[in-house]
């Protein structure tokens, strides 16, 4: 996708040598015309130059047998008529959006009339069209007219001719062109460019003239028009000065106490002239806007009152029609025929009670049907239904009381889940062996605590000998668990208070391997051995280690069998808390099918209602008949008693909206309200008629603006709608008031305005009443401009006063004018008192300068003007000297290689003639002014600047020969060489391709000197006889395309590499000596395919391309 926007979309002709009347398409990037010579060809390149440079610079880029001018390019018609024709391109600015600019030619004139068509009605700002205009758009019933008249008759867009500037202006503007060709010497130099792109036109490449096309002579011809006014200025007679000497210091004497008076005065009436202005203009402001916005709220007001009065009547017929509904209800109500109220209760009672059992029979119905019809099944299926409804509720109850207890998480790996009766039945014994395991841990716990009084092991680690036999130990843990004091009597209390008795006289017998008979004096005991051994050491210190060991044991077991005890004991406790805890465990087992369990609906019911439902359904048949026979009769009473009702409650709220706050409201009282609406409504339609037509309006314009609000026939929607306008109206009628005391307020400013500016200036003030001021001059305090004005006013005043008191003898007053004072005070400066106060100033400025400076320093005078033009010389020569370095860069980059390695080369030298040196000693020498010495000393007798600038010159050598005009030229200081070098900087003719190439790349670096950064425009490129180039050519055609020019080739032969898609190509014919009839147009390449009829083509192209 091509974006080079803008650029050249197509280019057309009407009545044109060669071309006749045609149309080119050009593709963004190149385009080429081949055919042989008078073909046409270069002539389009000529036909791009002249409507984008115009007539005044044109000429023509082809040299022929003789030079072709403007007119030159029409059609010659037979006889003597004058012909006509048009030029002009498409400009697509964007995609598909086309401005078209152009030129309108007549036989006899070479001066063309530059025309733009676009679509809107703004030429400062152009508007693009969708489509670009073509030749068929411009022939107007077969006839080529003149440009004035084709302007009235074109309707496709719009026309417009311009004068050159105003259309190279419009074109910068609006980013069609890049340059500013309003200014003459830019346009000069893009001709220039323009015309040296083409072959057939010669390029000059000695020093001047390459000089001239890179800078022009503007820049020199604006130095010496300076130099020449400034000259102008300095050559009245200064050697009559002295005799002036008195009236400069007359005038020093009373130019001060003048100049303060005057200024004063000129401050004084400037502020009170402006305060006066700005008072007339703001009340004028007011007024006018009081005046405008008054207009309108009328307008308003009058707009609102009629739809006020519009929905007032709305609302008045939505009240008639509540009123005649009112009316027909009463009457419906009056003759309605009721029944008795006893036989109603009856019939309503009996209906509801057969309904009822209708309804328990459909039931049972139901039952049966999901039953196999059986009673007996229905029955049991009931029963179930009950049981397993209530099974599921108890089982509920049991999984929440197991979960609020903290029981249900392990429930179900608990024995009592298992085997409910089985963990009853041992329970007890579990306990009872934990409890005796318990009561050993605590005595062996006992019996390891050597602190412990009670402790046998302390016993007898103080009594007996050690090492102690695993016996004697194993009886000592045994009767640990005895108590040393004596219990209560009780049956098989037993208590050992000595136990060195016991262990005196121990009688073992009949050992086992895990314990021993032991003799109670004829009782045998068995005891066990105990588990582990720890009192069979010599050393009963060495026990400690072992014995704190063995009670850590004792402790942790001891800890866990409570545990275990506590636990079970609670469990229990509160499992059997629940009520009947075995039948629950047993729902619980079936808790998934119970829980997923759901009761059926109907049966919802006591076994009572349930009984009741069968006995209902075997009498079925005697329910049905008497159903049948009391439902048209409930209905029939319903339909009676629905409608009465709604009668009523619309008779109640419409007699509650119409007649609020009265009673007994008879059919008579509602008629009568009927009659005086009509009456009213009526009365009010004639009002709304009178209203409209007074306030210029249509009902038609109330129905459509208010369709919304009355179409629904809502009150309460119209009732606000009516509020609002209330509010309106009001709102309207206090600005409306506010706006005339607006108005007769600034009427009486205005008139205290003119009446102040009488009394002050003694004359009328041009007031403007069309200027809009918005800030009030009165307001503002210490910093108003009316406070200002009046300051200014009083020292005006004081400063006269002060000067007329010095001009003792004058018969002066205080009314007298600056003209009269001033003739008075300088009679030589002022010869009459005719004198315009506001020049005063100015004139005795002009005067001092006369009789001093231009006479006395006009030696100094003329240093000046030389110091000014010769920093302009050397400023002007730095910049051309920069641009020579730039466009050498420029030409050195690497996409810039000519054929054959050359590269083209720009370089300034330093002029033999006009040495730079002088420029710099001569400038040095003007800054510091040496005053009557060395160079000045003689320069300022001379009168003549010229021959002051010229000894100058010669004083450092400089030839004698030397005109001024030479000396400011900044193109005189340096010399210019443009050649082709190889890359070993050797200088090469070159061909006349390499040459060509050279001097096109020299215009692209001239154009983007002059070219605005970043500034949109076309860029085009017409290359003539481009075949030539050869290789040169792609270069030209790659750096084009890297640029975003568009190539025009004109060439018998297309030049370079035809690429797909890159181009269009025309094949021109010879058409030099053809007619109208004779003539054949160009074959058209756009694709793999030729076209014959070009515009055929470009009608026939899709939206897209």
């Amino acid at each position: 996708m091509y974006n080079n926007f803008p650029r050249i979309y197509s280019l057309s002709t009407i009545g044109i040598k060669q071309h006749f009347n045609a149309d080119y398409l050009f593709h963004p990037y190149r385009t080429d015309f081949s055919g042989e010579s008078g073909s046409g060809k270069s002539m389009v390149a000529d036909i791009i130059q002249l409507i984008l440079i115009g007539s005044s610079e044109f000429k023509s880029a082809t040299d022929g047998n003789k030079q072709r001018d403007v007119k030159g390019m029409l059609l010659d018609l037979k006889g003597k008529a004058s012909s006509r024709g048009y030029v002009f391109i498409n400009i697509e600015i964007r995609n598909k959006n086309f401005i078209t600019i152009g030129a309108y030619i007549e036989s006899t004139s070479n001066a063309a009339e530059m025309f733009i068509i676009q679509n809107g009605y703004d030429w400062d700002d152009l508007y693009p069209m969708s489509s670009p205009i073509l030749t068929e758009d411009l022939i107007i019933d077969q006839k080529i007219d003149t440009v004035g008249n084709l302007c009235d008759k074109f309707e496709k867009a719009r026309m417009k001719v311009f004068s050159r500037k105003k259309y190279h202006n419009i074109l910068y503007s609006n980013n069609i062109l890049s340059l500013d060709l309003t200014k003459d010497e830019t346009l000069r130099t893009y001709a220039s460019i323009l015309r040296s792109f083409s072959r057939g036109k010669g390029f000059k490449v000695e020093s001047e003239s390459i000089k001239k096309f890179l800078f022009g002579d503007e820049e020199q011809n604006s130095i010496i028009q300076r130099y020449t006014e400034e000259v102008n200025n300095i050559n009245n007679d200064f050697h009559e000065h002295k005799r002036f000497q008195e009236e400069i210091q007359l005038i020093n004497e009373k130019e001060n106490l003048l100049k303060a008076v005057v200024e004063k005065s000129k401050t004084f009436k400037t502020l009170y002239s402006s305060y006066l202005v700005k008072r007339f203009n703001y009340w004028t402001t007011v007024k006018n806007k009081a005046e405008i916005q008054l207009g309108i709220s009328s307008g308003k007001l009058a707009k609102n009152q009629a739809g006020h009065l519009y929905i007032e009547n709305n609302l008045l017929s939505l009240r008639l029609n509540d009123l005649m509904q009112l009316l027909n209800n009463k009457k419906k109500i009056d003759s309605r025929i009721t029944h008795p109220e006893q036989t109603v209760s009856e019939i309503k009672s009996n209906y509801k009670e057969i309904e009822k059992s209708k309804e328990q029979v459909e039931t049972v119905e139901k039952w049966l049907s999901a039953n196999d019809n059986e009673i007996e099944q229905v029955k049991k299926w009931f029963r179930d239904q009950k049981q397993n409804d209530l099974d599921k509720s108890n089982v509920l109850n049991f999984i929440n009381y197991l979960e609020e207890n903290g029981l249900l998480e392990s429930f179900e790996d608990t024995p009592w889940f298992e085997d409910f009766d089985n963990e009853e039945q041992k329970f007890q014994t579990e306990i009872i062996s934990l409890e005796n395991k318990i009561a050993d841990l605590e005595s062996l716990s006992k019996f390891s605590d050597t602190a412990n009084p009670e402790s046998l092991l302390k016993w007898a680690l103080e009594n007996l000998l050690f090492p102690i036999s695993h016996s004697v130990e194993s009886v000592l843990i045994y009767f640990q668990k005895m108590d040393r004091n004596m219990p209560a009597p009780e049956p098989e209390s037993r208590y050992l208070p000595f136990p060195h008795e016991l262990f005196e006289n121990l009688d073992i017998k009949d050992a086992t391997e895990h314990g021993f008979w032991l003799n109670f004096d004829g009782i045998f005991e068995y005891i066990e051995y105990s588990k582990t051994q720890v009192l069979n050491t010599a050393d009963p210190d060495t026990i400690t280690p072992t014995l704190s060991k063995l009670k850590g044991g004792i402790e942790s077991e001891l800890k866990t069998l409570l545990q275990q005890k506590n636990q079970k004991l609670k469990y229990k406790e509160l499992l059997f808390k629940f009520t009947n805890p075995k039948d629950h465990i047993l729902l619980y087992k079936k808790k998934d099918s119970l829980i997923s369990f759901s009761v059926d609906e109907s049966i919802d019911i006591t076994e009572n209602k349930f009984e009741q439902s069968i006995a209902l359904y075997l009498d079925k048949a005697s329910i049905l008949k008497q159903h049948d026979s009391l439902h048209e009769q409930y209905q029939d009473i319903l339909k009676q008693e629905n409608s009465f009702e709604e009668q009523k409650s619309a008779i109640e709220k419409l007699e509650k909206e119409l007649f609020i706050g009265r009673g007994n409201i008879t059919t008579e009282t509602v008629e009568n309200e009927i009659e005086t609406g009509r009456e009213s409504l009526a009365e009010k339609q004639q009002q709304l008629q009178d209203l409209l037509l007074q306030a210029g309006l249509k009902k038609a314009d109330l129905e459509g603006k208010y369709a919304d609000k009355t179409r629904d026939g809502s009150k309460v929607v119209l009732l606000e709608l009516k509020y609002s306008l209330d509010l309106e109206i009001m709102k309207l009628g206090k600005e409306i008031d506010q706006k005339n005391n607006f108005i007769d307020v600034a009427k009486r400013e205005l008139e205290n305005t003119e009446e102040l500016n009488s009394e002050i200036f003694q004359s009328r003030i041009d007031f403007e009443p069309d200027t809009h001021e918005l800030l009030n001059p009165d307001e503002g305090g210490n910093n108003s401009l009316k406070n200002k004005a009046e300051t200014a006013k009083i020292s005006y005043y004081e400063k006269l006063k002060s000067i007329i008191e010095k001009m003792d003898g004058y018969q002066i007053d205080e009314s007298i004018s600056m003209g009269k004072l001033a003739s008075v005070m300088l009679p030589t400066v002022f010869q009459s008192s005719a004198v315009d106060e506001e020049l005063i100033d100015s004139n005795i400025a002009e005067r001092l300068n006369k009789l001093a400076l231009n006479i006395q320093e006009i030696g100094s005078r003329k240093i000046e003007i030389l110091s000014s033009i010769f920093n302009e010389v050397y400023k002007t020569y730095s910049a051309h000297l920069t641009k020579v370095h730039d466009i050498d860069d420029y030409l050195k980059k690497k996409n810039k290689v000519i054929t054959g390695g050359n590269r083209a080369a720009l370089t300034a030298n330093k002029s033999i003639h006009y040495p730079e040196s002088w420029l710099g000693t001569f400038r040095k020498q003007l800054a510091n002014q040496l005053v009557n010495t060395g160079l000045f000393s003689e320069l300022r007798e001379e009168i003549d600047i010229d021959k002051m600038m010229i000894k100058a010159f010669q004083k450092i050598g400089g030839s004698p020969k030397v005109e001024p005009q030479d000396l400011m030229n900044p193109k005189s200081y340096f010399d210019l060489e443009f050649e082709l070098k190889l890359e070993n900087g050797e200088a090469n003719s070159g061909s006349n391709g390499q040459t060509y190439t050279a001097n096109a790349l020299l215009c692209l670096a001239r154009l983007s000197l002059i070219e605005e950064k970043n500034k949109k425009g076309l860029k085009i490129m017409s290359i003539d006889e481009a075949e030539g180039l050869g290789s040169n050519y792609d270069m030209l055609h790659e750096l084009a395309k890297k640029e975003n020019y568009q190539i025009i080739t004109m060439a018998i032969e297309t030049a370079g590499d035809i690429k797909a898609g890159d181009q269009y190509i025309y094949i021109m014919n010879e058409n030099n000596l053809a007619d109208m009839e004779s003539y054949v147009p160009p074959l058209g390449i756009f694709s793999e395919e030729i076209v014959e009829d070009i515009s055929d083509y470009i009608n026939s192209m899709p939206d897209d391309e």
